[in-house]
C-alpha cells in the first residue's frame, strides 16, 4: 500500500507540473490585438497638424520613402514624393484648413485577420472632423478616417484614408481648370 501511495504522489506531481506548464504557455501567448498608449499616435497627430498649416514636408516627415497611400475611392500614390506632390497640389486650392474632434486608437496587431491587407505591427486609427475653405470661397465640413501602419523602422509605410471625396471634387472643380 505504501508503494501505491508513493506512486500516486508522483502521478499527482506530474499532473500538477503538466497543468502549470500548460497554464504558462497559454498566458505567455500574446493576444491577437493590444491597445497601445495614446502617445504612440503622436507621429500621426503631428503629421495632420503640419498638414493643417500647409507644411506637406512636415506632414510626410515620418513617412517611409516607399509609402503606399490609398484613398477610399480606389486612387493611390506610391512613394513619399508622389504623396508630397499630391498634397502640395491640394494646397494650391485651399485657403484654410483645420481639424477638430480628433479620436486616435493606437493598436498592436500580433495576429492578422487578413495578412495581405492588414499586416501585423503597429497601427494608428485616426478620425477627425475636417473644416476646409477653398480659394473659390466654398466651405466643407466632413469626417475623415485614416488607418496608418508603421514598419519596423518606425516609419509610416501605409495610409488608407476614408472620406466621401465627391463633395471635395465638386467644391474644387472650377479651381482645377
Amino acid at each position: 500500500m505504501l508503494l501505491f501511495a508513493c506512486n500516486d504522489e508522483k502521478k499527482d506531481e506530474a499532473k500538477k507540473e503538466d497543468a502549470s506548464t500548460s497554464t504558462m504557455s497559454s498566458t505567455d501567448k500574446k493576444p491577437a490585438t493590444e491597445l497601445l498608449d495614446l502617445s504612440m499616435a503622436d507621429p500621426i497627430k503631428k503629421s495632420w497638424t503640419a498638414f493643417s498649416k500647409g507644411d506637406v514636408d512636415g506632414m510626410t516627415a515620418d513617412f517611409d520613402d516607399n509609402i503606399r497611400y490609398t484613398w477610399s475611392g480606389g486612387d493611390s500614390a506610391i512613394g513619399k514624393k508622389a504623396v508630397q506632390d499630391y498634397y502640395k497640389g491640394r494646397w494650391n486650392l485651399i485657403q484654410s484648413l483645420s481639424f477638430s474632434n480628433e479620436i486616435v486608437l493606437p493598436i498592436q496587431v500580433n495576429e492578422s485577420q487578413q495578412p495581405k491587407y492588414a499586416p501585423t505591427g503597429k497601427w494608428v486609427l485616426y478620425w477627425t472632423m475636417v473644416d476646409v475653405t477653398y480659394k473659390n470661397g466654398k466651405k466643407l465640413n466632413f469626417w475623415s478616417h485614416s488607418v496608418n501602419h508603421f514598419n519596423d523602422a518606425g516609419k509610416v509605410d501605409f495610409v488608407g484614408q476614408y472620406m466621401d471625396r465627391h463633395p471635395l471634387i465638386e467644391a474644387t472643380k472650377d479651381l482645377m481648370k
